[in-house]
Order: C-alpha cells, then structure tokens, then sequence
C-alpha cells in the first residue's frame, strides 16, 4: 500500500497482465472478498479464475431429476440435481425437454408429468 497516495499495488494473474490490466488501484476501489453462496446462485464458482478466451456464460446441466411437487392442481416443480452439485426447485417449463425428466417418468410408472402422484 501506498499512503502517501492511498493507492494499492496487487499481484495480478499473467493473463491480466498481459492484456494490460493496470496493477495500482485506488483504496476507494478495494472491497473484502465475500464468498459465494452456491445454494442461491448456483453455477456460480468463484473458485476457478476468469478464463479470457471463454465467453461469459458457464453452462450447467441436470444431472439428473430428485424429486416433485405440485404448487397448486396445474403447476408442477421438479427437485433437479446440477452439475456442481447444487439442488435446486425448477418449473415444469424448465425441465419439459430433458432426458432427465423422462428418465424420472419412467421411475415412477407414468408417460405424463400431469400423471405423477400429489406426492413423490
């Protein structure tokens, strides 16, 4: 840290540094790191670096289909279990497409979501 000018020199990563990413910032810009919550932003890993030559979007798939419920006699949410491991309640909507979901019929004996139990 500079004091005479409140700045603050950081060690940045080689891929920084080699698109010119200025290393001195003002302490105005400096925040304490808060970690993720992966339960409410899931897909979000604040563990792996920002890759450069990658676009901005991580795509997380359904592992697979846990669980159901009915919110009300027409909408049905389903219990999906994402590639980095979080769990999560989808709509019908979301998961209307996936193999997963006929995987999950399948257990359950119905050709139908509209036909699955009140109860799973």
């Amino acid at each position: 840290m500079h004091t005479a000018a409140s700045t603050v020199t950081l060690e940045l990563l080689p891929e920084l540094v080699s698109r010119r990413v200025h290393p001195t910032f003002h302490v105005s810009l400096i925040q304490a790191h808060v970690p993720n919550n992966s339960k409410r932003f899931p897909c979000h890993d604040t563990q792996s670096y920002y890759n450069f030559g990658t676009t901005d979007e991580q795509e997380c798939f359904i592992n697979e289909i846990l669980s159901h419920h009915w919110v009300d006699e027409k909408d049905l949410e389903f219990q999906v279990h994402w590639t980095p491991g979080d769990v999560t309640w989808e709509p019908w909507s979301t998961c209307k497409d996936l193999e997963a979901l006929d995987a999950y019929l399948e257990l359950h004996g119905v050709a139908w979501p509209c036909n699955l139990p009140c109860k799973a």
